[in-house]
């Protein structure tokens, strides 16, 4: 279905999560370059085994968030966006209760199991500095989230994508400039921004909150018992699904080394830049798909999935695409020492399995936002088991080959799967005509052409590459009024 066949709710719904998807991508750039910037800046300052150790605690905090999150940001999206649509503003306080104290109770929880266990890690000194900003990151997480559940995607972008973004890069900046670059100082530096985020998050909801409650007609609450029914298994598929994109580079510190670890993270950082476009339409499809499965309208969800994912093919075949053809001139990035034969087969092993995920477009977001979070923690469960399992039988023979097999194998798996769910379930898949589209023209014009001119040289894989690049955009703003 294409926007123009559309009927008018959906196409106005469509605007809108194009409104939204737009800021998010603007903010996905931003955060997806300044990950792989933070990636750079790290591997040119430090040692391997120094980036290493850093690319390894920043896992592990990630992790450890994760866990306290307790799935609150999805709850909080899926609820008030549910409860805003259906004009019950006055219940969003109690999920706001209902989520934000027990998130904010686990968080320090989690912090102060994570200053115990800092002598397990190589690097105890940054497990520790990092475990203090673990409240500071949750509570960043869910305030945003609850924000998004009102439709509104600036707060995100501009607390989150751009100014912790900049602020992180800034800092890490300065310390590689000033020639003071210690792990210690890098690690300080990134996880430092966390705090000002949270403040200005929290300034936002409760700006917004009080508007909305001064427009109460009525008490009203969501009880425990339904709230937490929606958010507990998601609470632990996020971990699940953040183990899936982090446990690796820990995996392979702990049983290859930091050296290894560094030469891992540097050559899978490209994957920040789809997962970045994903999570930005994601987010701002998720309010919204939600409010069409509440109000019983299911070619609204399926049009919202199927554009989407038209968009997401669009934005990252074109990155993976260039990667996998490119892979040393990428490598070299971050230093000649990272350029070797292992960190390529990394980037080649990866490239189709997130080129798979990214064609399946948001659909881990349609299933939670359809209310099947009990099948979505299946799904990333087994997906973990494939990871850890493949993990640990691999690396200790293949190194860092095997821990990129083992990460392409779980997310094909938590791809695939909850879309034959999903289109069993519900009737939902994300092949539309515009997808299929998107699929074969960005196929042929960063795959097939490039492949055919790359025995003249990268050179000529590069013209090809560029000049595939400048139709593309120019064909995204001829039809931009289609996606």
């Amino acid at each position: 279905m294409t926007a123009q066949a559309a009927e008018p709710g959906t196409r106005e719904e469509l605007r809108g999560t194009a409104r939204g998807g737009l800021a998010n991508l603007v903010g996905a750039a931003v955060s997806g370059l300044g990950g792989l910037a933070v990636t750079w800046l790290a591997a040119v300052a430090l040692s391997p085994a120094e980036a290493g150790a850093f690319f390894a605690a920043t896992s592990v905090f990630m992790l450890a968030g994760a866990l306290a999150r307790l799935g609150t940001p999805t709850g909080l999206v899926y609820w008030v966006a549910r409860l805003h649509r259906n004009g019950r503003d006055g219940a969003i306080g109690s999920v706001l209760r209902l989520s934000l104290w027990p998130a904010a109770v686990a968080s320090f929880a989690a912090a102060a199991a994570l200053l115990l266990a800092a002598p397990m890690f190589a690097r105890p000194d940054l497990v520790r500095l990092l475990a203090v900003f673990i409240p500071a990151s949750v509570a960043m997480e869910a305030l945003l989230a609850a924000t998004r559940g009102y439709r509104l995607m600036g707060p995100s972008v501009v607390i989150d994508k751009f100014g912790r973004t900049v602020a992180q890069l800034a800092g890490l900046g300065a310390i590689a400039l000033a020639g003071t670059a210690t792990a210690q100082w890098i690690t300080f530096a990134w996880v430092l921004p966390y705090l000002p985020a949270a403040l200005a998050a929290a300034w936002y909801l409760l700006r917004r909150h009080r508007a909305a409650a001064a427009d109460r007609e009525f008490p009203d609450r969501v009880s425990a018992r339904a709230f937490w029914g929606f958010t507990a298994p998601r609470a632990a598929a996020s971990v699940a699904q953040l183990g899936l994109q982090r446990l690796d580079i820990i995996m392979v510190a702990a049983l290859a080394g930091l050296g290894p670890a560094a030469v891992y993270t540097v050559a899978t950082r490209f994957v920040i830049v789809g997962q970045m476009a994903s999570g930005a339409v994601g987010q701002s499809v998720q309010p919204r798909a939600a409010a069409a499965m509440a109000a019983g309208e299911p070619a609204s969800a399926r049009a919202l999935y199927q554009e989407s994912t038209a968009w997401i093919v669009a934005l990252t075949w074109p990155v993976y695409l260039a990667v996998g053809l490119l892979a040393d001139w990428y490598l070299r990035l971050f230093g000649g020492e990272y350029a070797s034969d292992d960190a390529r087969l990394v980037v080649w092993v990866l490239v189709p399995a997130m080129m798979v995920a990214s064609a399946c477009g948001v659909v881990d977001s349609m299933l939670s936002m359809a209310g099947k979070t009990s099948w979505q923690l299946i799904d990333v469960s087994i997906s973990l088991v494939v990871n850890v399992g493949l993990n640990l039988a691999l690396i200790p023979t293949m190194g860092v080959v095997g821990a990129a097999i083992a990460w392409s194998a779980a997310v094909l798996v938590n791809n695939l799967v909850p879309l034959a769910q999903l289109w069993r379930a519900f009737g939902l898949h994300p092949f539309g005509a515009l997808t299929r589209r998107a699929l074969l023209a960005a196929g042929l014009a960063f795959g097939v052409l490039p492949l055919a001119a790359s025995p003249l040289g990268p050179v000529w894989t590069l013209a090809a590459l560029t000049a595939a690049g400048g139709a593309w955009a120019v064909a995204l703003l001829r039809y931009r009024t289609r996606i």
